[in-house]
């Protein structure tokens, strides 16, 4: 963990209430940590936060870009990862790190919860659709490294049209994510969205959520297929007995069996 808390506030969500505003640790601090887990044996390295690329050095020594390079860096470190990101605070130079160091997974985690700027709005998520698609233009105009792109979706948001809806269908068309996890809207004690009318019936935020995994299915069969006939490293992580398979994931994060 290299920040904690967070200051987005948005309506569906209760951790700014319950974890307090962010809150970074110095470079130099998760930079001796990484450097000890390298010593210990570690060779994959996952840096966390609510919002991981909010971060901010209290040393004013490294940028969140710089942090990750420089964990890139440390003799016997194989893999970075980095999760969650935020969009409002997501830039070029994280792109340009993944880009120039091999050791940084080039896979990137961006929330976009809708694909509609009133329901963003409604969501007080502080980007409109379209500045979103701007850090999806950063991410594919890596030159060197083919970066994934997952995310997270909610459908049934108080106050979501079936036309704001189908503004989320095409966004999966247009970014083409290599995975998404997705959520029918429930209401979360103490958060702001709680004064809003949920007027969305159960059955509805049920078939919109089967509609959009239905829409990614079709999505993710086209991505991974992309990825027939290559060899592809992977740390193992797990076995399946009954079938003789390790189970591991690539540095996309994609699982592979």
């Amino acid at each position: 963990t290299i920040i904690e808390g967070c200051d987005k506030f948005c309506a569906y969500c209760v951790v700014p209430y319950t974890r307090g505003k962010e809150r970074s640790r110095t470079s130099d601090s998760v930079l001796n940590e990484a450097r000890r887990m390298a010593e210990s044996g570690y060779t994959e390295i996952q840096l966390l936060g609510q919002n991981v690329n909010s971060y901010q050095d209290p040393s004013e020594k490294n940028s969140f870009a710089d942090l990750l390079a420089a964990i890139g860096e440390i003799r016997g470190i194989r893999r970075v990862r980095f999760t969650t990101s935020h969009p409002r605070d997501f830039r070029r130079d994280i792109v340009e790190a993944i880009d120039s160091v091999p050791t940084l997974c080039d896979h990137v985690h961006l929330p976009v919860q809708s694909g509609s700027s009133r329901v963003l709005a409604s969501m007080s998520r502080e980007y409109t659709r379209e500045q979103y698609l701007d850090r999806i233009a950063l991410i594919r105009a890596a030159k060197n490294r083919r970066i994934s792109i997952t995310t997270d979706v909610i459908v049934g948001f108080p106050g979501e049209t079936e036309a704001e809806f189908d503004e989320t269908l095409s966004l999966l068309d247009e970014v083409g994510y290599d995975g998404i996890f997705s959520f029918k809207y429930s209401a979360r004690p103490n958060t702001p969205s709680l004064r809003y009318a949920d007027s969305i019936p159960d059955e509805e935020k049920w078939r919109r959520l089967q509609a959009l995994n239905a829409k990614q299915r079709e999505i993710q069969i086209i991505r991974f297929s992309s990825h027939l006939g290559e060899i592809i490293e992977v740390m193992v992580e797990s076995e399946n007995v009954a079938r003789a398979q390790l189970i591991g994931r690539t540095s996309q994060k994609k699982t592979l069996n």
